[in-house]
Formats: structure tokens, C-alpha cells, sequence
């Protein structure tokens, strides 16, 4: 189960790069990117939808033009696509992976394939030479771009993680997720899972297991396995989803013993600490002392405060984006949209034709409440994108930075924002995208005090690529203001993790009165 959807993320993500590298038509290569987004996040089994409703289901189901869903068809019927088997070998195995190293373009790759780098010990060693100098303005950044890829290369992000995880549990019925997948981490180097002793012993003898790795989709999974019977499934549970901080401060008050997981906090005398609070130990102490807030799910959440629409660069239309939060049992969305400097952004007659859908939208669907809002650009002085005059109709203004000079220290035009009086909230802090890059130049602590002071929110963006700010970033500020969870979806499927924000700000120990998201 889910296999097929694995490997054709791979492939198709693999075929975007080839086909930038090649030089082919941008809609021809956003296809294959859009594509890998669709497959790495798609919620159900491809292989079941088109044994059942054949080609014209997979269409429907995928929302993918002919030629792309062609393919699918071809992998599921024979086990492979031609193009991705061409352009494997033509390109080799890590060169299109050059693409994703922040600094290095499709036609920098082309010259690197020229010259015969196509590997990463290649790539690293011609940044070493003085070649380099005539390809790169500064190849020694670039050198710190490839190292910082390299570290988290073989890391999952929550999407890459959920498709194996759901075909692991779907194969493995008592499995249970847990490690940093169950507590909300967002990335990932090894998918821990609880099983009992008759699963593990399938898995022992499936051939699929090798000392350590479950070898599905064409790769070798890291996995941690953690055996349990019914007897002490809730001690398995605890220590294995951990972390050691929450373990060891539970076992300095007695031990760890119990058939269910609120079995073990019961016999300590504590209430059940949810995953998403388990960290260091303290959330134990508060709970003792009865001064650990709830935590915050999906579920108690009304509903997601940073959501794109066509009108800038997300794929569901307003209405559509409505209905993916009422598929959510959600009664609150905000469809934010960029402003003009992040390029597709609305003008003022883009901003009036929006508002006026939005107005058509309350009336259909009076049981939502639908936020008209703006991602607004943060520029380079510190002023916003609109004019006060236009940003005093937004429901709500979420001010970001998307652009900025390598180097360059972006705390005073942040600062500035927040003395906006429409300034509802700081969009993804600190900027950093998982796997890409790392957070830009920003003074936190400064910025925690300012929007204290101003009593503006700091969003914790819950999109997996960026899950922006961090529990520990929250918990080692000492932030005491207000925070907002959106998800900054572009897609629907990016809805569905606005548990990864929740489970920050759990961990975080912010209580609801400070989520922004219930008062907006």
C-alpha cells in the first residue's frame, strides 16, 4: 500500500529536475514538480483508486493533466517510465540533485555536467579548484550550501515520512508511529514504530527487513522497531516515543510501568501528558504543580489562519479552499493572498474582485467564517507593501519577509513592521526551509520583545517545509505574546498539517489564550 505513490513522487520529482536541466518549457517541467507535490502528499492509495475506476478515476482523483497521469498508468502497469529510466541515464543518479542546493541553477548544472561533476564528492571537490571562481561569484558559500544540503539529505520531511508510515501501520496492523513522528517533529532521520510480537515477527521474515531498514519503494527505510505485549504497551509507548528529558523525569518518580499510556501517568499520580507536550522534563514538573496548559490539537483549533488561493499562488480557488476547511471540520479560514513585490501578487483591482468573492462566499456559507486577508511583503526599509490606506480592510495582515541580500540582518525591518498598527502578525519568522536553507539573520529575542510590546502575534507556520518558529526557539526566548498557526497552504492536501504548529506550540506550553487563531 502506497508504494506506487512513493515511487512515482521520486520519479516525477526527479523528472522536474531533468527537465529544468534540459532547458524544457516551464509548463512542462511545473507539471512534473506539481506532479511529485501531488504524489508525496496524496491521501490515498493510487494503485486501489485505479484498479477500481481505472485511468479516468486516477484523473479525477489526482487532478493531473493526460500526459502526467499516462505515466502513472505505465509505472502501475509495467513497474516503470521511460523518460525517468532516459534521463537517469543520461544525467546520472545525483547531478539533478544539484538543483536543490540553494545558489546552483538548471544551467549551472548543465556547465557542471560539461564538465563532468555529477556526483557530490565531484561537485565538492571542483568548489575546492580554482575553476570554480570563474563559475561562482563566491564558491565557498556555495561549498556551505552543499554541506548544509548534505546533512539533511537523507532526512524525511512529514509528507515524505506519512506516505511510508501509513504503508508500514497498513501492513503492520498493531503498528503504532512514534519517536519524533508521534511528537511532531518535522524532520526526521529515522520512522520509529511500536509493534507486537506477531508483527515484528512477519517483519523479521518478510524479506524486507535488513538490520535496521525496511526495503520498500525502491529505497532502504531506517527504521527503529520497539516490540510491546498487551501487558506493557503503554510503558513501549512512552519511553519509545520519548524524548529522553520526558523518560527520565518520569523515571525519577518511580518508573515507567503500564498496559496503556494513561496507566503509566496514573500510576505516577500525573494526568495524560500528550506526545506533542513531551520535551525536557519541565512539562512533568508543571503537571505535578498543575500549571501545564492543555495541549493544543487539530481538533480544538476553529480553523486555519494562512491560506492561499489562485488569486496569488495557490492552486484552490477561494470557494474550493472554503470547502477543503469545511471537509476539516473547521468554521474559521483566512484566505491570504501575496502582495504585488512577491511577484503574482494583487493590485488593487485583483484586491477588489477578491473581496468582493469573499463577500459572496460569507453569504453562501454563513456557518464559516471566512477572513479576508494578505500575506504582505516586508520590504527593504521596513514599510509594507500596501499603503495603511489599504491594509485598514483586511480582516487580518500577516507581514513576511521573502526577499533579502545574502548576509544582510533582517531584525530592524521586522521590528519596523510590527509597528505597523495593521500589522496583525510576523509570517514565518525566521524564514529557514527544511532541507533548503537555513533561517536568515535575525535577532529572535529582539523580535519576541517587540511583539510583546506591541501586542502583535508571531506565526508558527505549520507548513511542513517550513514548521517556522520552533518550540524551542518559543521556549528558549522566553516568548510570552501571541501566536497564529496557518498552514501557508498552497494546496489542500497542505491543510492537513496544521498539526505540526499545534504540536509546537503544545510544546511550547502556550496556553490557548495566547493563540491567535481563537480571537481573530
Amino acid at each position: 500500500m502506497y508504494e506506487a505513490n512513493y515511487r512515482l513522487y521520486k520519479i516525477f520529482d526527479f523528472l522536474y529536475g531533468a527537465c529544468l536541466i534540459r532547458g524544457g518549457r516551464k509548463f512542462h517541467c511545473d507539471a512534473y514538480r506539481r506532479a511529485a507535490r501531488v504524489l508525496s502528499e496524496f491521501p490515498e492509495d493510487i494503485r486501489s483508486i485505479y484498479e477500481y475506476e481505472g485511468e479516468e478515476g486516477l484523473r479525477r482523483a489526482l487532478r493531473l493533466g493526460r500526459a502526467i497521469v499516462a505515466k502513472v498508468v505505465a509505472f502501475l502497469e509495467e513497474g516503470r517510465v521511460e523518460e525517468y529510466e532516459e534521463a537517469r541515464r543520461e544525467l546520472g543518479e545525483e547531478a539533478v540533485e544539484f538543483i536543490k542546493v540553494r545558489g546552483i541553477g538548471p544551467a549551472t548544472v548543465k556547465t557542471l555536467l560539461e564538465k563532468d561533476v555529477r556526483t557530490f564528492h565531484d561537485l565538492l571537490k571542483f568548489l575546492e579548484g580554482e575553476e570554480a571562481r570563474r563559475l561562482f561569484k563566491n564558491p565557498e558559500k556555495v561549498r556551505e550550501a552543499v554541506l548544509f544540503y548534505l546533512r539533511y539529505r537523507n532526512h524525511f520531511l512529514i509528507p515524505e515520512a506519512r506516505i511510508v508510515v501509513e504503508a508500514f501501520r497498513r501492513t503492520y496492523p498493531s503498528a503504532v508511529a512514534v519517536g519524533g513522528y508521534r511528537r511532531g517533529d518535522p524532520l526526521l532521520d529515522v520512522l520509529e514504530f511500536a509493534l507486537s510480537e506477531e508483527d515484528a515477527f512477519r517483519l523479521g521474515f518478510s524479506g524486507r527487513y535488513d538490520r535496521g531498514y525496511w526495503l520498500w519503494g525502491g529505497d532502504r527505510i531506517p527504521l527503529r522497531i520497539h516490540i510491546y505485549t498487551e501487558e506493557d504497551k503503554g510503558s513501549v509507548l512512552v519511553y519509545s516515543t520519548g524524548p529522553e528529558g520526558h523518560v527520565m523525569a518520569l523515571e525519577r518518580m518511580g518508573g515507567i510501568e503500564g498496559a496503556t499510556e494513561e496507566e503509566v501517568y496514573g500510576r505516577l499520580g500525573l494526568p495524560f501528558i500528550h506526545p506533542y507536550q513531551r520535551w525536557d522534563g519541565e512539562e512533568v514538573e508543571m503537571a505535578i504543580r498543575g500549571t501545564l496548559p492543555p495541549p493544543l490539537l487539530p481538533s480544538s483549533l476553529p480553523g486555519d489562519t494562512h491560506v492561499h488561493t489562485t488569486y496569488s499562488d495557490g492552486s484552490m480557488r477561494p470557494e474550493e479552499a472554503v470547502q477543503a476547511a469545511i471537509r476539516r471540520g473547521q468554521t474559521l479560514i483566512a484566505l491570504v493572498d501575496h502582495s504585488p513585490s512577491s511577484g503574482g501578487g494583487l493590485n488593487e483591482a485583483r484586491l477588489e474582485r477578491k473581496k468582493y468573492d469573499i463577500l459572496h462566499l460569507r453569504e453562501k456559507y454563513p456557518y464559516v467564517r471566512i477572513l479576508y486577508g494578505t500575506e504582505v511583503d516586508i520590504l527593504p526599509d521596513g514599510s509594507l507593501d500596501y499603503p495603511d490606506e489599504i491594509l485598514a480592510e483586511f480582516d487580518i495582515v500577516i507581514a513576511s519577509v521573502h526577499a533579502w541580500k545574502d548576509g544582510e540582518d533582517l531584525t530592524e525591518r521586522i521590528l519596523k513592521a510590527l509597528e505597523n498598527p495593521y500589522v496583525h502578525v510576523i509570517g514565518h519568522p525566521t524564514g529557514r526551509v527544511l532541507k533548503k536553507r537555513p533561517p536568515y539573520n535575525v535577532d529572535l529575542e529582539r523580535v519576541f520583545r517587540r511583539a510583546e510590546e506591541t501586542d502583535k502575534a508571531l506565526e508558527v507556520n505549520a507548513n511542513p517545509r517550513r514548521v517556522d518558529l520552533t518550540a524551542e526557539a518559543l521556549l528558549m526566548g522566553d516568548y510570552e505574546g501571541k501566536v497564529f498557526i496557518g498552514t501557508d497552504a498552497h494546496r489542500e492536501w497542505d491543510m492537513d498539517y496544521i498539526h505540526l504548529g499545534c504540536a509546537q506550540v503544545s510544546r511550547a506550553r502556550i496556553s490557548p489564550e495566547r493563540v491567535g487563531n481563537f480571537f481573530v
